[in-house]
């Protein structure tokens, strides 16, 4: 007899792509490393259960309905590929690089949103990598060859698409390298509705490729956990997406080099960044929790899957778990003081290698301060809500819950 044909779950990959059509499938371009991946097909079935004349209630047929995909996914942290899950879930992105020290001008004429091409008091050689503007609009290109005798046009050759924020006149451009720092918040501008992704999911038995695809796939909840003690920095992720389809030829994986962290290295900062004064050393784990309601609509045009995955309003809330040295997470509940809270998670390495995790919350309420005096010290579980403010908004304006930075070495554009 043959040996049976059987799949060895330890060589299964997720891949990931932006799309450029919500629920149109395409390539993956990187590799999730994940240690969950759970996908679910949920098609409807619709029950014929017209009376017949018989001594039966059940149905007599089903037919088939509207299909989606429920998908669980997640493992520990890596910083490579958490903005792929961030833009989705949040949408507003603003990069910012590290400054070579030299080369620097000026903006000759405001740039517009969509511009492929900007206007500089000094000319920019071909294949730099600059930076247009600071804060929340900041944005990283790759120059083109320069064209003019001063003000100098220099084309903004990658990524594609042209700038994503106006930028004045007289705004700063600078040279910059690696590592880039990601900052997402809520994205408020255009139709609110940030990029969907096709995740790829290589497990063996499917046919011809091993591999099925779920376009369109949209997250509605991302939490992230971490416990000094005894773990990694992890998340957890729901999404839904377009029902999965097979993939026409064999997918490869191609992970990065980098590591995820431990959560020792998780710093707390309330009333201040997580430094100096502000620095919270009791905090022993704790949880951050983002959701968004999103509902897939369907419409009668001949499809099954939806019209569009339509996302909603984003609420984020957390958990810190205190070690007593006073009654201070008691107070930040009684007193309704509404603190700076700020996470930062750091790799504790230099130079391009140098790679970290930021929440901010300009405003953190905290709801809960439960003590427990049942261990070998006292100790306080707070839960907190972040509240909406204009401080951690992105380049679209308005509000935001929070602004979560990531700072890694990879190509501006990618996600």
């Amino acid at each position: 007899m043959p040996t049976p044909t059987t799949y060895a779950p330890a060589k299964q990959f997720v891949g990931v792509a932006n799309e450029v059509t919500q629920g149109s499938p395409v390539a993956m371009t990187a590799t999730l490393l994940l240690d969950n991946f759970k996908p679910k097909d949920q098609p409807k079935f619709l029950e014929d259960k017209a009376w017949r004349g018989a001594m039966a209630t059940d149905s007599f047929a089903q037919i088939p309905g509207v299909a989606t995909a429920d998908l669980d996914l997640g493992g520990p942290v890596f910083l490579d590929g958490l903005g792929y899950l961030l833009r989705n879930l949040m949408g507003d992105l603003s990069v910012t690089g590290t400054s070579t020290g030299s080369g620097g001008t000026t903006l000759s004429a405001t740039a517009n949103a969509g511009a492929t091409a900007i206007s500089t008091v000094a000319t920019i050689p071909n294949g730099t990598v600059i930076q247009i503007g600071t804060g929340a609009t900041a944005e990283v290109f790759t120059t083109g060859t320069p064209t003019g005798s001063g003000p100098f046009t220099i084309p903004l050759s990658s990524p594609s698409g042209g700038l994503v924020y106006q930028h004045a006149s007289a705004q700063a451009v600078q040279p910059v390298t690696g590592p880039y720092t990601y900052a997402w918040a809520l994205l408020n501008s255009g139709t609110g509705q940030p990029i969907s992704h096709t995740l790829t999911h290589m497990l063996g038995p499917t046919g011809t490729s091993g591999a099925r695809q779920y376009p369109g796939a949209v997250l509605s909840e991302m939490g992230f956990k971490w416990n000094s003690e005894s773990d990694l920095f992890t998340f957890d992720a729901k999404a839904t997406s377009w029902p999965s389809v097979i993939l026409g030829s064999a997918p490869t994986a191609n992970p990065g080099t980098v590591a995820p962290i431990a959560s020792w290295r998780m710093a707390v900062g309330i009333g201040g960044p997580a430094a100096g004064g502000t620095l919270i050393a009791t905090v022993t784990d704790g949880e951050i929790s983002l959701k968004r309601e999103i509902n897939p609509y369907f419409t009668g045009n001949g499809a099954q899957s939806p019209y569009i995955i339509q996302r909603a309003g984003l609420t984020v809330e957390g958990k810190l778990n205190f070690v007593a040295a006073d009654e201070s997470p008691l107070l930040y509940m009684l007193n309704n003081s509404q603190p700076q809270l700020q996470l930062l998670i750091s790799n504790g390495l230099s130079g391009l290698n140098a790679g970290a995790v930021q929440f901010d919350f300009a405003k953190a309420a905290f709801v809960e301060a439960e003590p427990d005096g049942s261990k070998t010290a006292v100790e306080y579980s707070n839960s907190f809500k972040a509240v909406l403010n204009t401080t951690n908004a992105g380049g679209s304006g308005s509000f935001s819950p929070c602004k979560i930075s990531v700072t890694c070495n990879i190509t501006p554009g990618t996600y």
